[in-house]
């Protein structure tokens, strides 16, 4: 997550830290002396560094998280766990076009056609595991129950977005992999997805997918998704 903040991000907090660390030094150093030890400047900068250390490259951060709730709108939401995830694709209107230029079906208009004579969207269920920490954040996306063409969806790159007003966001490409046969379709294909934190719901994040799947005979697919923190983990959150 440091790559969203500038390099002089740490640079006030560990500031601070440090005036903080050594002035409680300056209130023991009497005590100290009195045992015999000689406080030095080094113990401020080792205590200042172990500190950092739980804070940020340890999952100590987590902990403060969960202290401090609205630290997940101020600087960026703790993303960790599993996501129920729930997409809409156009590919039923993409088909439905395709049989309707071959004349195996009614004709249809997608660019003037009212909405209700337009095939319904296609649904589809997936699930997801984000792994996020200070220094790296990785998601993978599988097919929990086998159900559709959708055999897994490695994510390549993952970026994590600073919003206003706590909307964060991620983007990501990810590379799919579907069990097919149709030789009208590819078995593999890339595509990116922007999704946004649920202005009301902190648990839950929206947006949308898209993908060169068979681009070349304009049948690129794209859909609405939203992924929905499990149950279990929305304790906290």
């Amino acid at each position: 997550m440091f790559k969203m903040f500038p390099p002089t991000f740490l640079v006030v907090p560990v500031a601070w830290l440090t005036v903080l660390v050594l002035a409680g030094l300056d209130a023991i150093t009497p005590a100290l002396s009195g045992l015999g030890i000689t406080p030095k400047v080094t113990w401020a900068i080792l205590v200042v560094q172990l500190i950092i250390t739980l804070a940020i490259v340890t999952p100590f951060w987590r902990v403060i998280w969960r202290w401090c709730p609205k630290l997940n709108e101020w600087i960026f939401p703790d993303l960790n766990g599993e996501w129920d995830v729930i997409g809409h694709t156009n590919w039923n209107r993409i088909d439905a076009l395709l049989k309707a230029a071959k004349g195996d079906a009614a004709l249809i208009d997608m660019r003037t056609g009212s909405e209700d004579a337009l095939p319904p969207l296609g649904k589809f269920q997936m699930r997801a595991r984000i792994s996020q920490s200070w220094l790296d954040i990785e998601m993978e996306l599988w097919n929990p129950q086998g159900a559709g063409p959708i055999q897994e969806s490695t994510t390549l790159v993952v970026e994590p977005i600073r919003g206003k007003r706590g909307r964060h966001a991620l983007a990501y490409i990810f590379e799919q992999v579907n069990q097919t046969d149709v030789v009208s379709d590819d078995a593999k294909f890339r595509g990116a997805v922007w999704v946004t934190r649920d202005r009301d719901d902190p648990n839950a994040l929206c947006g949308r997918m898209w993908s060169d799947r068979m681009w070349r005979r304009g049948m690129n697919t794209a859909a609405d998704l939203r992924f929905t923190r499990s149950v279990a983990q929305e304790g906290g959150r």
